[in-house]
């Protein structure tokens, strides 16, 4: 019978490399992701906003890291984190919305990569949800 872990810890393999990546765009190449994703504003406490961003950087970094050594390690976890991590963007984004922060008409472009970030989890979720259904069919 064909594992279902398997298709969780790929995906949980590319999230984790796609965290790397993030980490990178968030620390050494800070000023590019400044101009191109975040579009802020540096004219105004400059430091704190690239401290911030660079520390959301190294969460990155963190985060893909543990992505990739559960996808390797723990392929039965895969699915688990994957939802956690739908749970944490839901959680934010709620938290986000009662704080009365809205996507405006300078939203910034790194919201598009979170998305579909987003929607590769939800979509794993779904298709891990099927792939069991079947399996239980099956036995």
């Amino acid at each position: 019978m064909k594992d279902i872990n398997i298709f969780p810890s790929r995906v949980l393999m590319v999230v984790g490399i796609l965290d790397l990546l993030r980490g990178f765009m968030h620390t050494f190449n800070i000023y590019w992701a400044v101009d191109f994703f975040a579009k802020l504003d540096l004219s105004v406490a400059k430091d704190a906003q690239l401290m911030l961003l660079a520390a959301f950087g190294i969460s990155n970094y963190l985060t893909g890291f543990i992505f990739i050594l559960i996808s390797k390690k723990a392929k039965h976890l895969s699915i688990y984190m994957i939802a956690l991590i739908v749970a944490a963007y839901a959680l934010g984004t709620l938290a986000i919305r009662i704080v009365g922060l809205t996507r405006g008409p300078n939203a910034f472009n790194g919201m598009y990569f979170m998305m579909v970030y987003l929607l590769i989890c939800f979509a794993t979720l779904i298709k891990y949800a099927w792939d069991l259904k079947k399996a239980k069919k099956i036995l």
